[in-house]
């Protein structure tokens, strides 16, 4: 049984209530990425997010349960929204590029490497240049 992605998240609390509603509905989903998350919260973001994965015999229902979940088909009236299912885009079988990752994943996974590169990459490059003259 291989375990392909259902779509990605910026933080752990939306993709644990996505597996909440997967599971409500039969589906054997989980977060892929909950060892990351929990251990080096700061990379989640650098990663691409956090995956959640469904069997692959489920996964054609769960990406419809996630369609439908952002459209606001299990809105019900006491529901105050449900704006954190609106900006992501589910992923398909294999793997999710850089432009389909919608809303503030996109913007800070770019800002996370310029960061990267600034204060690690740069330092030692100089440090590399100073070496070798």
């Amino acid at each position: 049984m291989d375990l392909l992605e259902v779509a990605r998240f910026t933080t752990l609390p939306e993709a644990e209530l996505v597996v909440g509603l997967l599971r409500r509905h039969k589906i054997d989903a989980r977060v892929a990425d909950r060892e990351m998350a929990n251990s080096m919260p700061h990379l989640q973001v650098a990663l691409g997010g956090l995956r959640v994965v469904a069997p692959d015999f489920q996964i054609v229902a769960a990406r419809d349960i996630v369609s439908r979940a952002r459209k606001g088909e299990f809105d019900t009236a006491e529901d105050v929204g449900a704006e954190w299912l609106q900006d992501h885009t589910p992923g398909r079988v294999g793997e999710l590029h850089d432009h389909e990752i919608h809303g503030v994943m996109g913007s800070m996974k770019t800002a996370t490497r310029v960061v990267i590169i600034t204060i690690l990459v740069l330092p030692l490059a100089g440090c590399l240049v100073l070496w070798l003259v």
